[in-house]
């Protein structure tokens, strides 16, 4: 009984992997359109434990043709500073460190299920211009998933996937 619970779910979840995929552009910039809240990050470390990611405050925002998006994302628990206008070297970096910003051209790819993103803007100057991959993945029409490239991740990570629901609509 639960050998065909287990098959029977994991062939419904196929089945609906499968149709998002076989979206066409157009179904999926629609998808993607709109402001996205952060709702986890989570990341699988190499010794199989798992783990937040530190940035656990995010949004994305996505054009109406989903060809650029931009991303803002933050660790809630930095310190605050002691002057408001005068952090202190230690407080800066603290700052920065805890901050994501950036804004992208993106190409998707219904047909794999990614999407590229090349950089126009970044808080890391040498990141312009480049290009990083994230797979998606939606769960209804309020819900979707990115997961960080393999290529793009730093051991001890081995995954990392941003769950994200829709703000409004």
């Amino acid at each position: 009984m639960k050998k065909t619970l287990v098959w029977s779910t994991l062939v419904l979840l196929s089945h609906f992997n499968c149709l998002s995929r076989a979206q066409s552009q157009d179904d999926i910039a629609r998808q993607f359109a709109g402001m996205w809240r952060l709702v986890s990050n989570p990341q699988r470390l190499a010794d199989g434990t798992t783990r937040q990611g530190s940035n656990t405050i995010g949004y994305a925002f996505f054009d109406t043709g989903a060809t650029h998006m931009c991303f803002l994302s933050m660790n809630p628990d930095r310190p605050a500073w002691k002057s408001e206008t005068r952090p202190t070297p230690d407080e800066a970096q603290s700052a920065l460190r805890g901050f994501g910003a950036y804004c992208a051209t993106i190409g998707i790819h219904p047909g794999e299920g990614f999407m590229d993103r090349r950089y126009d803007i970044n808080q890391t100057p040498g990141a312009v211009g480049k290009a990083t991959r994230r797979w998606y993945t939606f769960q209804g029409i309020n819900s979707m998933s990115l997961r960080v490239d393999a290529a793009e991740l730093t051991a001890p990570v081995v995954e990392s996937t941003f769950v994200w629901e829709r703000v409004g609509k």
